[in-house]
């Protein structure tokens, strides 16, 4: 039988709240449903068939219709479903067990009512259909919700989860038990979750509280948090189960601590818990919850409401945004006291809620909680207002404040004892540290001054000094802000550190590239050293062999010619002269050499005549081998012929202050040359009448024709003839 999830009808309220939890659960739009609601329908679709051995089916809630553990369960019947012992019961005990039943099914009495009317036969086949769905699913029989196991699905019973929970299973099996878990608690009768939460409660919490424990939380821990909050709702969905959680003083503070931002769901879910224990719990449970959010907070050196304000934050979760709302208008509209009320807003306005309202974007969700936010203020500012007689002022405005106070102390009693606290303020040291700790420590004594819960005023015939050593306090305040400045500068200098960090590695790898090339050109440099270094070899054999000829050529008979000239340098090597003609025979001439870039080819020299004394063959074969060696070396030595360089180009002299180039001017006649002198455009001033003047509007050929008249070099007989009209005069 699946508990119910979702809200109440909101316009049938249950009998078991007062008129008063009623109006502000309607105010708050939080709703609260219990098993009720998917119950009665079902209870109430058991009909009297003519067939009493068919067997209803009962549908699990739509939200599992795709998960396979959620499929259509048959309800065990009795066969037949009328036998003795059902038969033998008189009608006291089928309404005893009748109500036993409802009871079970966590019903209230609004839905009990219909239920009781309904005929003895329908109310004894519920009766037993009842018991047999009971008992199975106490002793473990194969529905749905079970965990799976390699050999047949089968549900546990609520003493075989306690053992599972009890016997420090991997985190993966956890995760697979928390899941079977909490599909039992949801589909299970209040029976069922009383079995279970004399020891599966405490082994939750326990669970809970070693996971939040731990300091290196895998993805597997987030998880299993996540579910074991989801079964701890699933087990306060119940009168029992609530009372149950509100009885163990580890839920609470448990509870606080899974506020984290980081775990959206987790957090939605936990935020929504808290929502629902402010409405429904106990008178003293606001007092519980805010000291449980003020010891989380503590662990982490948090504002106690620093969590909450941070998951608004969030844009990206809505529902994490609309649940925080939630808790925060059931946390600020619990209280009774006006002055406590306005207390708690405050707290939660200086936390950063102040800047953050205007920034959240309104959905249909959430601006139903910020409207409720925003009416309550208006309502207790209403009512500061009566109290006040009637000012009404800005309460977020610190002027204003000051002024309304001003104003209600000025020739009464209390106006010495308020300027000797404003005195005594400004002898707090100016600071940047110690002032800020100065003031939180007072408003924090104020604030617990003021607003004494006991609903009576302080001794104030205590005549004795208030005798209070803040210097430690004042101390700790101030370590602990250094303390937090230093956190964040330690945060700001180790992300400047991971980007130098990372432009370090970054032009090490750079420089380990260059290094690379460097080597690579290195060794292309020692392969041309290399064979630059036989290249010379060559050359220096070559020249050997050529003075060997050279030297037996000059030893024969014959004085040898004039040796053939150096090369020209950088141009063509110039032919040697040829041999003479040797008498007789006649030799095969050599292939000619290779032409030599950007030069004409050498022509070869002339075959020598045939025959003739060898003197003149080792002279000829010397020749050759020369220009043949003047070939390879130019081949290995050439560069090409260079031109002279370009000449510079003139420097382009650039115009200040914007200045166009002038258009110049050249008159059909010589004019007079004029001393004057010119001017230099760098040393105009911004200024200048010539830097602004428009010269081309007065350009005409009349303007031209009088200056040609005027200024012409032309003699003055020429011009007055040239000029009817004129006698020779210069105008």
């Amino acid at each position: 039988m699946d508990q119910a999830s979702g809200g109440e009808d909101p316009n049938k309220p249950s009998k078991k709240k007062s008129n008063e939890d009623e109006g502000k659960n309607k105010k708050l739009n939080i709703h609260i449903k219990t098993l009720a609601d998917d119950m009665r329908d079902r209870i109430t679709s058991f009909r009297k068939t003519g067939n009493k051995k068919e067997k209803p089916l009962i549908q699990h809630s739509t939200q599992h219709s795709s998960d396979p553990l959620f499929t259509q369960v048959e309800m065990p019947v009795p066969q037949p479903l009328f036998d003795d012992r059902s038969m033998n019961l008189s009608e006291k005990e089928i309404n005893d067990l009748f109500e036993k039943m409802m009871e079970d099914m966590n019903l209230n009495e609004e839905r009990k009512a219909p239920l009781r009317g309904k005929e003895l036969s329908t109310r004894r086949e519920m009766v037993v259909q009842y018991i047999s769905a009971t008992a199975k699913s106490i002793t473990g029989s194969k529905v749905p919700g079970g965990l799976r196991n390699s050999r047949h699905e089968s549900t546990l019973s609520s003493q075989e989860y306690v053992h599972e929970l009890r016997s420090g299973i991997t985190e993966e099996k956890l995760l697979n038990c928390l899941e079977s878990l909490r599909v039992s608690l949801t589909s299970n009768p209040v029976s069922w979750v009383n079995n279970f939460g004399h020891e599966g409660l405490g082994l939750l919490l326990e669970a809970l509280e070693k996971l939040l424990d731990k300091k290196q939380q895998e993805n597997i821990d987030k998880r299993n948090q996540h579910k074991l909050i989801q079964c701890l709702k699933a087990f306060m969905n119940n009168k029992y189960g609530l009372q149950r959680i509100l009885g163990d003083e580890r839920s609470l503070l448990l509870l606080a601590r899974a506020i984290d931002p980081k775990q959206t769901s987790m957090m939605t879910e936990t935020v929504k818990i808290l929502s629902a224990f402010c409405i429904i719990g106990e008178e003293n449970i606001l007092d519980k919850i805010l000291a449980a959010m003020t010891i989380a907070a503590e662990r982490n050196n948090k504002e106690r409401f620093a969590s909450i304000v941070e998951g608004l934050e969030n844009h990206e979760a809505q529902q994490l945004q609309v649940a925080c709302m939630q808790l925060i208008n059931a946390l600020v509209t619990s209280p009774d006291d006006l002055d406590f009320r306005i207390h708690l807003r405050n707290e939660f306005l200086r936390c950063g809620l102040k800047k953050i309202l205007p920034e959240l974007k309104e959905t249909e969700e959430l601006d139903i909680q910020l409207k409720v936010f925003n009416e309550n203020k208006e309502e207790d500012s209403i009512e500061l207002s009566h109290r006040l007689e009637d000012i009404r002022a800005e309460m977020d405005d610190m002027n204003e404040v000051y002024h309304l106070l001003s104003n209600m102390v000025k020739d009464t009693g209390s106006e010495t004892y308020f300027l000797s606290i404003l005195q005594h303020l400004l002898l707090i040291r100016n600071d940047y540290y110690i002032r800020p700790q100065y003031y939180k420590v007072i408003e924090e004594c104020v604030s617990q001054v003021v607003l004494h819960r006991s609903g009576m005023d302080p001794d104030f015939g205590y005549s004795k000094r208030l005798d209070v050593d803040f210097t430690h306090l004042i101390d700790q305040c101030v370590d602990k802000a250094k303390v937090e400045e230093s956190e964040q500068n330690a945060a700001e200098y180790s992300k400047k550190f991971d980007e130098e960090f990372s432009a370090r590695q970054e032009a090490q790898a750079e420089s380990q590239k260059k290094e690379e090339k460097i080597k690579e050109l290195e060794g292309k440099i020692q392969a041309l050293e290399s064979q630059l270094t036989i290249e010379k070899d060559k050359l220096t054999e070559a020249q050997r062999l050529i003075s060997e000829s050279e030297a037996k050529i000059a030893a024969g008979p014959t004085a040898a010619g004039p040796p053939p000239p150096p090369p020209l340098p950088g141009g063509a090597v110039a032919p040697p002269p040829p041999p003479p003609p040797l008498p007789g025979g006649c030799f095969p001439p050599p292939p000619p050499p290779p032409p030599l870039p950007g030069h004409a080819s050498i022509p070869p020299p002339p075959p020598p005549p045939g025959g003739g004394p060898p003197q003149l063959v080792f002279r000829y074969l010397a020749t050759v081998h020369l220009l043949l060696f003047i070939t390879v070396i130019s081949l290995y030595t050439w560069q090409p012929v260079r031109g002279p360089p370009p000449p510079p180009s003139l420097p382009v002299i650039k115009l200040p202050y914007g200045l166009l180039a002038k258009k110049t001017y050249k008159p059909e006649t010589v004019m007079k040359r004029v001393n004057w002198t010119k001017i230099v455009p760098q040393e105009m001033a911004e200024n200048c009448f010539w830097i602004k003047v428009k010269e081309e509007k007065f350009e005409s050929p009349d303007l031209f024709a009088q200056l040609s008249q005027c200024f012409s070099s032309q003699s003055k007989v020429q011009l007055a003839n040239s000029v009817p009209g004129k006698t020779g005069g210069f105008l």
